[in-house]
């Protein structure tokens, strides 16, 4: 395991498959000029079969002293954080996907501030770009306050309840960034060969934490329009399996390694209720539920029920009939009426 660079204050790892389209905006954003040696950006190239690695070591030449290239055999977006974990040299460590970007005057800001940082985690503001085509034409920019917080403040983990503070999604893969020697202390290894394990990400070490702060910094762009991304309608039906190996990675944590403290179990609650927004959305809409899949899928609700975890969507009243009995048959029964009420709406209204 490589030794802390002192010079280095921040690790950005950039998993890439097949991005040849979006890679150039995304490191054209933590390249340049402006920004200091203080900055590592590690890009592994996940087994691509297009002009993703000639790319990354284009940047690498032009940008020895920031750009590392990972180059391996593909294994999902969570194998290119274990990657990039193990060799990471930054006093601290978050993602940045490929098709999304920063705001490098942010950047350049946010490394500074870092200069005289030692919370074990910091929080950035994110924006978000929606396309209405596939990264064609213009697009619409969101931001995303965090109008329950004090911007620059440190806060004690263990006084701070995430959901009362930012009740929406403001803390996220795309806004944290912990210190790298505690995701290492904590054993952080994302689940390989599935989508969303950005949750462990959050999830893994927030109760081991003492402080943290958020800058007020709009320094991530998150891309929306590409069908392929995890968080679009057709990857959220076709991956259950995924969401569920997730979710059932969280709860086990928490039946093996309970928080004493209350407001940190509702913070790694939190985090959890997010994951079940995935999975409730992946569940309704299947077609129906598999003897194989089924064991999985109730893994998932057990924990739910035996946690006493609430979820808007997991209350619905349709699948409170199956959290009532837990069996495949009714499960898939609500589902079929589920679905038949929402096509009979939709038609209604003419969508």
């Amino acid at each position: 395991m490589p030794q802390q660079d002192t010079c280095k204050l921040l690790t950005l790892v950039v998993p890439t498959y097949n991005m040849e389209k979006y890679l150039p905006r995304c490191l054209d954003s933590v390249t340049g000029p402006s920004i200091p040696s203080t900055l590592e950006v590690i890009v592994v190239n996940d087994g691509s079969r297009d002009r993703s690695l000639d790319i990354m070591e284009v940047y690498r030449e032009k940008w020895p002293g920031i750009v590392r290239v990972i180059d391996k055999p593909n294994g999902h977006y969570g194998s290119c954080i274990n990657a990039a974990l193990q060799v990471a040299r930054g006093k601290y460590f978050r993602p940045l996907d490929a098709d999304d970007w920063m705001d490098t005057t942010a950047l350049v800001e946010l490394l500074r501030r870092l200069e005289d940082c030692d919370t074990d985690l910091f929080v950035t503001l994110r924006c978000e770009y929606k396309s209405d085509k596939d990264g064609g034409g213009g697009g619409r920019v969101t931001r995303f306050p965090m109008p329950g917080v004090e911007y620059n403040k440190v806060y004690d983990m263990a006084d701070f309840d995430i959901a009362r503070h930012a009740p929406g999604d403001e803390f996220n893969m795309h806004s944290m960034a912990y210190k790298t020697e505690i995701l290492r202390e904590v054993g952080l290894r994302h689940i390989e060969g599935i989508c969303y394990t950005d949750f462990q990400f959050c999830f893994l070490p927030i109760d081991r934490i003492k402080d943290f702060v958020v800058f007020d910094l709009y320094l991530y762009y998150y891309f929306i329009g590409r069908d392929e991304q995890s968080t679009s309608a057709r990857s959220i039906r076709n991956n259950l399996s995924h969401i569920c190996k997730v979710v059932s990675f969280m709860t086990r944590h928490l039946d093996a390694c309970p928080p004493k403290n209350p407001t940190l179990l509702a913070n790694q609650t939190y985090f959890i209720d997010k994951a079940l927004n995935i999975y409730a959305v992946s569940l309704r809409w299947q077609k129906g539920i598999t003897e194989e899949t089924y064991p999985a899928v109730r893994e998932v609700i057990d924990a739910v029920d035996r946690h006493h975890i609430r979820n808007r969507v997991l209350d619905k009243p349709y699948l409170r009939i199956w959290r009532t009995w837990k069996t495949r048959g009714v499960l898939n029964l609500t589902l079929r009426i589920y679905q038949w009420v929402h096509c009979r709406k939709m038609r209604r209204l003419g969508l």
